[in-house]
């Protein structure tokens, strides 16, 4: 059944106090769109750089439609970079879940519900929308808002026949059944009793909820007030850009949504559209009729104010800055921000970061940039030699052009004369590679972690070690961003628990993959509840009905979302450090194995069951070896053991796990041991 629109908690206020609202928060914004004018033009020169496209207008020297190319250095950056970031972060599941107190036995269940909703939502792709936004501007926004909730449902329904011209039956209009909702929210189709009709299967989708879903707003249509704040803790106010057509408004003031009076003010003149802070041009939008109309600019504010003389408290403001007219004024009752910048690079003293490719690598893309067109002419004019022609001479180039087996016209052989000139292409192309070289020390990003076969000679060291400093960066931008994801995770977490307390005791039902994930996590068993209900028993301590009657599958309620909880991000920045780990890891087993060969002491030691062991365990837990305590265990372990104690110059393991007493078999240490992890195991 589709869900009621939840209710809107109107403030109340009289006239002046409400004007003198909208006054102070049209300069605030003023005041704050002001400040980083500049930035818009820097972050849209930032976008083209990463896009390779023309920066800065048509390009006329040295000569007409000369070579006006942009690095591909910052799309590569800015691609690898992000990709790291999202591989490092989006593991399964995202947040590990620790309850507190009563909440200590729900958290399997909350982790596994947020991780199900989250897959749902499509959460990693934006996601990696916004760290894309944090690289190339000062920051990447995930706004966190409430939206209907559907999800598809199968059903048998009689839709209605037409013929074509050659006998065959179609099913509806365009192959498609006409379709209508009925009152219990499923749609059926419009037939008349006379109308010829099969039965078909369609997909259709019912309204489950409201509940919450994640969008990313670009830099020019997000403010944080004040401008000037330095740290989260001097904000106050929150604002989002966006369009609607006079229209739109209209039919929201007749649903109460929006103030009848302040829209009406607004009147139907032209105003700004979307693209005004770049172009200033407005862009008109074509309705059915023909006509054109232009969208009103308005801002949404979240604001931490005291309007009703109870304490702070947060409101919700649609507001038109330009007329400083309020359309709505709203409790929030979420209670907190749901605008969240991830910021990779902080900047000190400021709210937002250092722009990967407008702070840190624009230098080198710009260098980049002007000795590949450079080296792009040069070989035009190599290529197409310029000529020297002798005044009064018979030759018109445009008569007779220059091409393959081109016919020149002369009354002598010194008349036209191609010039030559000296080949400095090598210069060019050593400043190229010079860029590069310094664009992998700025940015830690080389060919081997953008996965392109290098054309240097680099032993396998020096490709983990240049890894290892790429992973450095990625490990300082995940530090960054964990703090964020955190508090997204919590703001997700109320809006679900709210959402499934209007769904009342139904609840949402998991799917199979899921209620399976939590029966393993919680040893639970599907049993047969008393009374004939079905259930899942989840130990000893509580058994989670099913409504219906016809599942076994888990039911999420509010009930299971209560509680203290805490989500830790899961990808670790031990992840993004593991290279630099496995780089130090094989070093060190150089090390020792070339120090075994001098010093019997270091030998013996590394004889030992417990050396062998120890070093494996460091190598599985490195290598990401799947299910560690069941390898661990294995008999494999065993066979590695007796491998590493071999390659350290041991002989094989003798009955018990311990080494001969004997040295048959021993072998002398190689001076270079393979790479320790699982392919070695």
């Amino acid at each position: 059944m589709p869900r009621k629109a939840r209710k809107p908690f109107e403030v109340k206020l009289d006239k002046d106090p409400r004007q003198a609202l909208a006054l102070d928060l049209a300069r605030a914004l003023d005041d704050a769109l002001a400040a980083r004018t500049a930035n818009e033009q820097e972050v849209a020169y930032w976008h083209t750089l990463y896009e390779q496209g023309r920066t800065r207008g048509a390009k006329n020297s040295p000569w007409a439609d000369a070579a006006d190319l942009t690095s591909y250095l910052g799309t590569q950056y800015v691609d690898v970079m992000r990709s790291q970031i999202v591989k490092t972060v989006m593991v399964e599941p995202v947040w590990t879940v620790e309850g507190y107190g009563e909440a200590e036995k729900r958290a399997p269940f909350v982790e596994e519900f947020h991780q199900w909703q989250m897959e749902a939502e499509g959460f990693q792709q934006v996601f990696s929308r916004a760290v894309h936004l944090a690289l190339v501007e000062p920051h990447g926004v995930i706004e966190v808002y409430e939206d209907t909730i559907k999800r598809p449902v199968r059903t048998v329904m009689r839709a209605a026949l037409q013929f074509g011209p050659d006998g065959a039956a179609l099913i509806g209009e365009d192959l498609k059944p006409v379709l209508q909702q009925g009152p219990d929210g499923k749609y059926v189709p419009v037939l008349d009793e006379m109308t010829p009709s099969a039965e078909m299967e369609v997909d259709t989708f019912e309204t489950v909820c409201r509940g919450p879903r994640e969008r990313t707003l670009p830099y020019r249509d997000y403010l944080q007030l004040p401008g000037h704040a330095r740290d989260k803790s001097e904000i106050w106010g929150y604002a989002k850009r966006f369009w609607r057509r006079l229209d739109e408004l209209q039919e929201r003031a007749e649903a109460k949504i929006y103030d009848a009076e302040a829209v009406e003010e607004l009147g139907a003149d032209d105003e700004r559209t979307s693209d005004s802070t770049l172009s200033g041009e407005p862009i008109s939008i074509a309705a059915k009729d023909g006509t054109e109309r232009v969208e009103k600019e308005l801002w949404e504010l979240l604001i931490l104010r005291d309007l009703d003389g109870t304490g702070l408290r947060w409101f919700v403001v649609t507001l038109h800055k330009d007329k400083q007219q309020i359309l709505r004024l709203q409790y929030d009752d979420i209670g907190r921000p749901r605008y969240f910048p991830l910021v990779p690079f902080p900047r000190p003293n400021s709210t937002e970061g250092y722009s990967y490719i407008g702070h840190k690598l624009i230098t080198v893309i710009e260098e980049h940039t002007a000795w590949r067109n450079l080296l792009a002419d040069d070989g035009s004019v190599s290529l197409q030699m310029p000529v020297k022609r002798l005044q009064g001479a018979l030759w018109d180039p445009d008569t007779e052009p220059l091409g393959p087996k081109a016919v020149i016209t002369v009354r002598n052989m010194n008349e036209v004369e191609f010039m030559q000139r000296q080949n400095n292409t090598s210069i060019a192309v050593e400043r190229i590679r010079d860029c590069e070289r310094t664009g992998e020390r700025l940015s830690g990003i080389n060919d081997a972690s953008a996965g392109i076969t290098s054309q240097e000679q680099r032993t396998l060291g020096e490709v983990e070690l240049i890894t290892a400093q790429s992973q450095g960066r990625v490990s300082e931008a995940v530090k960054n961003i964990q703090e964020t994801l955190e508090e997204i995770a919590q703001v997700r977490h109320l809006m679900w628990k709210r959402a499934l307390a209007e769904m009342g005791q139904e609840g949402l039902e998991a799917p199979p993959s899921v209620s399976q994930a939590i029966a393993l996590r919680t040893q639970a068993q599907p049993m047969a509840a008393p009374r004939g209900q079905a259930g899942v028993l989840i130990g000893n301590e509580a058994r989670i009905p099913d409504i219906a009657g016809a599942s076994p599958n888990v039911r999420f309620t509010a009930q299971m979302l209560e509680g203290t909880f805490r989500f830790k991000p899961r990808g670790s920045v031990e992840n993004a450090d593991r290279n630099r780990q496995r780089y130090d890891f094989n070093q060190w087993l150089i090390a020792m194995s070339n120090m075994a060969k001098v010093n019997p002491m270091v030998l013996a030691i590394l004889q030992t069951p417990q050396a062998a062991k120890a070093m494996i365990e460091q190598g599985v837990r490195l290598y990401n070896v799947q299910d560690k305590q069941a390898f661990l265990g294995s008999e494999a372990m065993v066979a590695a053991q007796q491998a590493m104690m071999q390659m350290m110059g041991a002989g094989p393991m003798g009955p018990g796990g311990q080494p001969p007493s004997s040295g048959a078999g021993a072998v002398p240490p190689p001076s270079t041991p393979p790479p320790m992890g699982a392919q070695a195991a």
